[in-house]
């Protein structure tokens, strides 16, 4: 199998998520500028999979790139998959529960 930035694996409900996510990671030394414009080229070379973390803390420059993307109709945002990942302390439901709307409203998405 050759695996490239087009391949998808199916899901329960039927969507295909590109299996090739881009990361979203940006050490403190780096401005959070470069994340978004990186999140930007990403989508204009054709990754439709942008991977996050909480721990990251680029949520709202990876979400005003995909805003911006969408905007210029780069891309719609149904073809968007923003996925994120969060860190040991989220195995506590509540806190997860807690945690999950600040990420959405952070992301904007």
């Amino acid at each position: 199998m050759e695996l490239d930035k087009d391949h998808c694996i199916k899901m329960n409900d039927g969507n295909k998520i590109p299996a090739l996510g881009f990361g979203t990671y940006s050490p403190d030394e780096v401005q959070k500028s470069k994340c978004e414009e990186a999140t930007k080229v990403a989508i204009e070379v054709g990754f439709r999979h942008i991977d996050g973390a909480f721990i990251y803390g680029t949520e709202e420059e990876v979400g005003r790139a995909i805003h911006e993307k969408i905007a210029d109709r780069t891309v719609k945002r149904e073809d968007i998959f923003y996925t994120g990942k969060v860190s040991g302390f989220c195995f506590n439901i509540g806190i997860f529960i807690v945690l999950l709307p600040e990420l959405i409203i952070l992301s904007n998405l």
